[in-house]
């Protein structure tokens, strides 16, 4: 047997038991797998031009999100503020 015969039957056997573990795996731990959760805040830039600093918190669930920005600057408590006011997800 060639070495690339042994390479690529071992592939396949590697390939076999992915698809053996894939098959004992019940639904509900795909489904839990596949979630992604945002935060309802986020720590961002709102100060104008280039700035890599962070200076405000805005709420994720809201489409204007300038409506809804909290600056650290004028709120000390902007990340309280926001968690506060935001939805969450549902």
């Amino acid at each position: 047997m060639k070495s690339s015969h042994t390479t690529l039957i071992c592939i396949i056997m590697l390939s076999l038991f992915a698809l053996h573990e894939c098959e004992k795996m019940e639904v509900k731990e795909i489904g839990r797998s596949s979630k992604i959760i945002l935060p309802a805040c986020m720590h961002e830039t709102c100060s104008g031009g280039f700035s890599l600093k962070n200076d405000c918190w805005c709420c994720l669930r809201l489409k204007t999100k300038q409506a809804r920005c909290w600056k650290e600057k004028e709120f000390p408590n902007a990340k309280e503020l926001c968690f506060a006011n935001c939805s969450p997800l549902e």
